[in-house]
């Protein structure tokens, strides 16, 4: 009964630095794929408050009397900026005198980083024209 001593002796030390730096190439794989997807969800989330906030200024401005202008406000690290805009153009001017058709734009911005994001949000909506 012989023993190989070299069989019994465990791994060399190049076969431990091989299996570490396979490993290290893994782990930094996988470190980089983790945090694509966290700032992907990052960014989703202030995209998704961005419309919330929009959607807010569309719903505030439903049940109160238009006031044609522009206002610009800060919400947060938002930015929101609504337009308040008469369009004549959409109205027969048979029903100019009782009804006018008003567009509603709010534009939400936010920097990303170094970039500068925006969502924007418009609709239309018929009120009495202005007295004036």
């Amino acid at each position: 009964m012989s023993r190989n001593p070299a069989r019994t002796r465990g791994f060399t030390l190049i076969e431990v630095l091989v299996a570490f730096a396979i490993a290290a190439v893994m782990l930094g794989a996988l470190y980089d794929v983790f945090s694509a997807g966290v700032e992907s969800e990052n960014a989703a989330d202030r995209y998704r408050s961005a419309l919330l906030v929009a959607q807010s200024a569309l719903d505030a401005l439903a049940t109160v009397p238009i006031d044609p202008g522009r206002s610009v406000n800060r919400v947060g690290i938002y930015e929101r900026a609504t337009e308040i805009s008469p369009r004549t153009d959409l109205v027969p001017s048979g029903l100019r005198s009782r009804v006018l058709a008003y567009e509603v734009a709010v534009r939400v911005s936010w920097r990303d980083g170094v970039r500068r994001r925006s969502v924007e949000l418009d609709t239309l909506r018929l009120a009495p024209p202005p007295r004036s």
